[in-house]
Parts: C-alpha cells; sequence; structure tokens
C-alpha cells in the first residue's frame, strides 16, 4: 500500500515559496487561506483521479475545476494556483479535511462553486473490483456521495437515507452485488440467458465456473498486484446479480 509522502518542514516551504517568481508577493494570509481552501476540496481533488492514483498521497495535478475555483475565489491566476499545490500538497494531505468551512468559505462556495462542478456534497472513493463479459476482472473507484444536509448517501445503484433503499429508474451499466463487487449489466444478461435456456441446465455455481475457466489468462492488471481485493467470483453473487436485475427489469 502507498504511502503518504512526508510534508515539507515550514521553513523549506517558506524558502521555496520566496524564491519562485510568481510567489514573491504571497503573503502569509494568503497562504493559509489557500491551505484551507484546498483542505476543504480534498474530496473534490480525489475524485476525478484515475483508479492508480492512491488516495493517501496527494495528486501532483490538481483538477481543472479545483485550480479554476481556488483561482476564482482567492484572486489568484492558475499559474500561481499550480506552484502552490506543487509546493504545499503533501501538508494539504495531511490536514483533517472535516473542519466546517468560514463565512467567507461558504460565500465562495456559493459564488464559484456550481459552475465548476463542485460543492459541499461530501465523496467518498472506495476501491472496488469489476467483472466484465469481454475484459476480465478489472480493478476500479466507486465514488459515494452523501448530502451533508439531509444525510442521504448516494451509491452507484441506489441512495439510502434512514432505514429505505431507493434504487434508480433504469437498468444500471454495472450492477453492485457486494460492498467492493461490481458485475457488468452484459454479463449479467449473458448469465440470465444461459440460466433460462432448459436444455442448457446451466446453474449459478456453473456460470461462476465458466467465468473462471474463461478468464484464468485474465488477471488484474500487473501494476495493480497490491489491489486489496482478489478476482474470484461467487455463487451467491451471480444469484444476487441475477435477482436485482429481475426486480429492476420488473419494475420498469
Amino acid at each position: 500500500m502507498t504511502t503518504a509522502a512526508d510534508p515539507p518542514d515550514i521553513s523549506q516551504l517558506f524558502a521555496s515559496v520566496q524564491s519562485h517568481p510568481l510567489l514573491a508577493h504571497l503573503s502569509f494570509n494568503n497562504l493559509a487561506t489557500f491551505l484551507c481552501c484546498a483542505k476543504i476540496l480534498k474530496d473534490g481533488i480525489l475524485q476525478p483521479q484515475p483508479y492508480n492514483v492512491s488516495i493517501f498521497c496527494a495528486p501532483s495535478i490538481l483538477p481543472q475545476s479545483v485550480t479554476a475555483f481556488l483561482a476564482a475565489s482567492l484572486d489568484m491566476s492558475l499559474d500561481v494556483v499550480g506552484v502552490l499545490w506543487s509546493f504545499t500538497k503533501d501538508i494539504v494531505w495531511e490536514l483533517l479535511s472535516s473542519a466546517e468551512a468560514s463565512v467567507d468559505d461558504e460565500d465562495a462556495f456559493r459564488t464559484y462553486s456550481h459552475e465548476l462542478g463542485l460543492s459541499k456534497v461530501k465523496k467518498e472513493p472506495h476501491r472496488i473490483v469489476l467483472f466484465t463479459h469481454s475484459e476480465g476482472v478489472k480493478p476500479g473507484w466507486t465514488v459515494h456521495l452523501k448530502c451533508r444536509e439531509c444525510n442521504t448517501n448516494y451509491q452507484a445503484n441506489y441512495s439510502v437515507k434512514g432505514a429505505f433503499q431507493t434504487y434508480y429508474r433504469g437498468m444500471p451499466q454495472y450492477i453492485q452485488v457486494s460492498d467492493h463487487q461490481f458485475i457488468e449489466l452484459q454479463l449479467t444478461m449473458h448469465w440470465m440467458d444461459l440460466m433460462q435456456i432448459a436444455y442448457l441446465h446451466v446453474s449459478a455455481t456453473n456460470c461462476t465456473n465458466l467465468y473462471a475457466v474463461a478468464q484464468t489468462c485474465r488477471n488484474l492488471c500487473k501494476n495493480d498486484d497490491r489491489w486489496q481485493f482478489g478476482n474470484a467470483l461467487t455463487t451467491e453473487q451471480v444469484w444476487d446479480c441475477f435477482m436485482l436485475l429481475a426486480l429492476l427489469d420488473d419494475h420498469q
């Protein structure tokens, strides 16, 4: 598992800031405000990152929307934001991101965030394994969105509020069968065809075994050896996927 990089000490940070021509006139208040705003946007920074970027280390480059938000709200150029991030990213990643935003931060979000696709919705990325029809088993990420006001948790296929779990309309492209396992719709439809054709007598267990045999040469990418979930499919997951798809189809 990749661990976070050690943030620079304060003297090293100040020396880097003072020596850079774009930051020569940066005030301490502007630096502190940048750190605070970047900390609040940590979830937004993580969301669009590729699956192979560790959540434990600060990304080297900010998403365009976050860069634009910081530049507009702090009255900085895009170049200044980029340089500041390169100097402070490891410090930001060490800061707690759960602190409440200040009044000025709230004003900045109201003014600039909506047109840039940012919000105060909490984003929680999680590692998953995706079982596909034609490309085998693939590592990936899913992002849960949680409204801080109504406490509704928006999962990939459904939302959860209190004791109620509500599935979205339509057929999902990827069906969640457990906390960290998803199955592609095309693969599920293939299993349904096999299980419903009487003369084939293909059970859920046989679907699992056939998939394992077919994917013998299709393992998780070599660069993803440290992915925390394996590529074994269970009979229960096949049945859960079958039942979910049948219920969703019946509700259409």
